[in-house]
């Protein structure tokens, strides 16, 4: 068995499972929340460990809750997707930008 492990913005953290096909959001953090299409709206995970699992057309939630569109928490879930998202692409641009120039460095050195 095999499981791929991506790290996701917002302290979330996707397995998935090579075997049997199936997908899972676990929280890191204390809290969160992830757009994930099979639930159909954000998912928030209320803890550290929260899980959402997706398998075939199978979907289940572990200490979590689906807001959908139009419920009262849904504009601060995703101005909060949106925050993490920003954080998230920023630090892997300076991480590759460290990389850069890092060969940078070794080239010129050449």
């Amino acid at each position: 068995m095999t499981v791929i492990v991506t790290r996701k913005p917002g302290g979330i953290t996707q397995l998935f499972n090579t075997e049997t096909g199936s997908v899972t959001y676990k929280c890191k953090a204390e809290s969160g929340f992830m757009l994930i299409e099979a639930f159909g709206g954000i998912v928030k995970f209320h803890q550290k460990g929260s899980m959402a699992t997706v398998t075939g057309h199978i979907t289940s939630l572990e200490s979590c809750d689906v807001l959908e569109k139009g419920t009262p928490e849904y504009k601060e879930a995703l101005s909060s997707i949106i925050s993490a998202q920003k954080e998230f692409v920023q630090n892997i641009s300076d991480s590759y930008q460290k990389k850069i120039r890092k060969l940078e460095n070794e080239l010129s050195d050449l």
